[in-house]
């Protein structure tokens, strides 16, 4: 008799025991799901372009971090910003890729990750933050909008973080030096020199329109040339260089002094890569004052035209 008691009494503890535990799971997958619902308003706040009901997802003491290192703001900063931007009416329309939640032991403090594609600017974004429970309700205490970056991408996106740190005036002084050494070693007939200011998939075009060489074929044509000791000298006279928003693309125009040919034009991009900047095109050309533009076309249209006659005859 008395072992069956002290059976039943541990059989009863291990019941109270086993509900009290799923109690406490049931309890937390409840939890869990009250912050992954506040995610979820805040996708519809903000595609509605709902002010109030944006800010009232967040903690007064929360930090927004943009994509950009600048964008740090605390919840005074980034609610009259977000607000004026509302007013147009235009809310942000995110595409949700993937979410993962976690919750603390203790349950009233959550940390999240997401992809989510911006259908405003069309490109992908990686929010990740922390909620924390505070007077029975999950509010966002962090919020931050990440860029994931695909590996194949990371030296293109690495250097033109390096080049926006330095600045566009370091990198600019920069391809005026390749450029301006182009013409120096064209000028003292350094082939090997000359050639390495380009990329190896480089593309010169001359001031004939039969003139389209890839690097192997523009060697071809100067190799004789330089192995003279002989060049071609072209001074600038004035340039402009434009970058690309990341500054890992340039593309510029130059006018040129030439003593044999008078004023040209040199046109064309140049790369960065892990060596420096290197010119991927350059084109050069004859710029024709407007009233000449007609005769000299008419020389050319004739030239042309004698020439394909001949080429008939053939």
């Amino acid at each position: 008799m008395r072992t069956g008691l002290i059976i039943l009494i541990f059989a009863t503890f291990l019941l109270s025991a086993c509900g009290k535990e799923a109690g406490q799971v049931g309890d937390r997958e409840k939890s869990r799901q009250a912050a992954i619902s506040v995610l979820d308003q805040y996708y519809e706040a903000v595609g509605n372009a709902d002010f109030d009901s944006f800010i009232a997802l967040f903690s007064p003491t929360a930090k927004f971090y943009g994509t950009d290192a600048s964008e740090i703001w605390s919840y005074t900063e980034f609610a009259p910003s977000i607000k004026q931007s509302f007013k147009t009416g235009v809310g942000w329309d995110f595409e949700l890729k993937d979410r993962q939640l976690t919750l603390s032991q203790s349950g009233d403090i959550a940390w999240f990750s997401e992809l989510a594609h911006f259908n405003n600017t069309d490109y992908l974004l990686r929010p990740s933050g922390v909620l924390e429970k505070q007077d029975g309700s999950w509010k966002f205490v962090q919020l931050v909008m990440g860029i994931p970056i695909p590996n194949q991408l990371y030296t293109p996106v690495l250097q033109g973080m390096q080049a926006t740190k330095l600045g566009e005036l370091s990198e600019s002084q920069k391809i005026d030096k390749v450029l301006d050494d182009l013409h120096q070693f064209a000028a003292q007939a350094k082939a090997e020199a000359y050639f390495n200011q380009f990329t190896e998939d480089a593309i010169f075009i001359g001031t004939d329109v039969t003139e389209r060489w890839n690097i192997a074929q523009f060697k071809e044509y100067a190799a004789p040339i330089f192995s003279k000791g002989r060049g071609w000298k072209y001074t600038p006279r004035q340039r402009h260089i434009s970058l690309s928003p990341m500054s890992n693309i340039a593309w510029f125009d130059e006018i040129l002094d030439s003593k044999t040919y008078g004023t040209s034009r040199g046109t064309g991009t140049l790369v960065r890569s892990k060596d420096g900047w290197k010119i991927s095109q350059y084109q050069l050309t004859f710029p024709i004052p407007n009233q000449l533009a007609s005769d000299i076309t008419s020389m050319i249209k004739t030239f042309e035209s004698k020439n394909d006659q001949a080429a008939d005859k053939e």
